[in-house]
């Protein structure tokens, strides 16, 4: 919401922002009002933004739980556990499949926008697309190889299972970041997050009440289809959305090219080591333990996602904000935007992890009775959580800045604390020593972020006070 009198930048019907007045105004850029009073409004507009989002995944949390339920029930313990592991598998690669350009388009394609570079804009859509697909098809082959050569026995069927999925896992990411990087917040996250559970849930339902006896393999082809037509809606429609926006630009320079590859291989990794922190602690116990107790760690980390995507919903719309402001040249502004999104993160996902942990009794005891011993797992997982929302947006920050070299060191960190932890504790504490090393360097993650972003750019990250538009309200 505008507040009378100011003119934010905002998308207007064309999808590009509105014009601000020059840099030289006596007021903060794209402002008609004093400084502070732009950045109150920019604040509530981007706890608004947030809002929704986290509306839409607080929805699309509820639906991935039931889906987790409706599969622990419908499958056998070593069942439900092999899904686990190969859903885990894919999550924790599946940026590696989008070669870091769902992650770049955050940096570039908001400044492409907001100085009208149409053909910088149309040029990069098509070139990260095309790298996508070329890149999946590659890993296509290769399971088409392992699964036409060696069979699906044992351990072969997950791994190509896994490579089946990661092709159109990399598409959905590249698109869903494209979608984000545009300001497109709803088409980012309602196929993905509301559509896809829907769709597996429904699908696995109406086989089993056709008789079929859901296995690893029927289940596993369930997700992958379903997968594959969400990511075939997503590109028919950021296509379409693009087309209109930019669809008579010309392609990219081959310089441009480059640049954008240069930028964007730093950041496959770097999302990549972001996807195996989250999830190296199950992959560590999946090799360590039965898949009984993997699927009860993953019982009560997906019961506990129900808080984390507060988290994610900022996430959708800190990127976008962070790079308008460093287009505009404006630091104080960054800096604001910065710490705002520290205390929209820390204060929701607090308040989030809070009444999850008041309601684990009841939901765990939706997977079955043998899920609530994952109680003690969930507080642990909590807490680190929490330490981790007190570190706000600042790796999105990073991707921002271009400091995505820095960010990579951290995130090698952060796996290597967690898979250490994981494998000193696991054998001893199973379940529960996953999960306090997941926490322990969830700690240590906070402390490299914001450490790192005020030795290189001068930028504080920590900050636990009230949001500004509640201080405002209050006042």
């Amino acid at each position: 919401m505008r507040r009378p009198g100011c003119r934010i930048s905002a998308p207007c019907s064309s999808g590009f922002m509105r014009a601000c007045p020059p840099r030289s105004s006596a007021f903060a850029p794209g402002c008609s009002l004093p400084p502070v009073c732009c950045s109150m409004s920019r604040g509530h507009s981007s706890a608004i933004d947030a809002a929704i989002a986290l509306l839409i995944r607080v929805l699309g949390a509820g639906l991935v739980f039931g889906l987790q339920v409706l599969l622990a029930r419908l499958l056998p313990g070593e069942g439900y556990g092999g899904y686990v592991t190969v859903w885990t598998w894919m999550l924790s690669l599946g940026s590696f499949a989008a070669m870091g350009f769902a992650e770049s388009s955050v940096r570039f394609l908001p400044r492409y926008t907001q100085r009208h570079r149409l053909q910088a804009l149309f040029g990069y859509w098509q070139f990260g697309l095309a790298v996508v697909l070329i890149v999946g098809a590659a890993i296509i082959a290769i399971a088409l190889g392992i699964w036409l050569g060696a069979g699906l026995d044992g351990p072969l069927l997950t791994i190509v299972l896994v490579a089946f999925g990661l092709p159109v896992l990399g598409l959905e990411y590249y698109l869903e970041g494209i979608a984000r990087s545009m300001g497109w917040f709803r088409l980012a996250a309602v196929p993905v997050y509301i559509l896809r559970p829907i769709l597996i849930g429904g699908s696995c339902l109406g086989l089993s009440s056709a008789g079929v006896t859901l296995t690893l393999p029927i289940v596993g082809g369930v997700l992958i289809g379903c997968m594959g037509m969400i990511a075939l809606l997503l590109l028919g429609l950021v296509t379409r959305r693009l087309n209109r926006l930019a669809g008579g630009a010309r392609g990219a320079s081959n310089k441009q090219r480059h640049l954008w590859l240069r930028a964007s291989l730093p950041l496959l990794l770097l999302s990549g080591l972001e996807d195996l922190t989250s999830y190296s602690d199950i992959l560590v116990l999946s090799l360590l333990s039965e898949p009984e107790v993997v699927g009860l760690y993953f019982a009560a980390a997906r019961t506990l996602a129900l808080a984390g995507f507060v988290a994610y919903a900022m996430t959708l719309v800190s990127g976008h904000r962070f790079a308008m402001d460093l287009a505009s040249s404006n630091r104080t502004e960054l800096q604001s935007s910065i710490l705002e999104a520290t205390r929209l993160t820390f204060w929701a996902t607090l308040a989030a992890v809070g009444v999850t942990l008041l309601a684990a009794p009841w939901l765990l005891a939706a997977f079955g009775s043998d899920y609530l011993a994952g109680q003690p797992v969930m507080v642990v997982l909590g807490l680190g959580m929490v330490a981790r929302a007190m570190s706000g947006q600042s790796a999105e920050a990073l991707v921002v800045l271009g400091r995505q070299r820095e960010g990579l060191l951290v995130a090698l960190g952060v796996v290597a604390v967690t898979v250490v932890g994981a494998l000193a504790l696991v054998p001893a504490l199973g379940a529960l020593g996953a999960a306090i090393a997941s926490a322990i360097a969830m700690a240590c993650r906070t402390v490299a972020l914001a450490v790192l972003l005020w030795q290189r750019e001068g930028l504080k990250v920590l900050s636990l006070g009230a949001p500004v538009f509640l201080r405002h309200r209050a006042s």
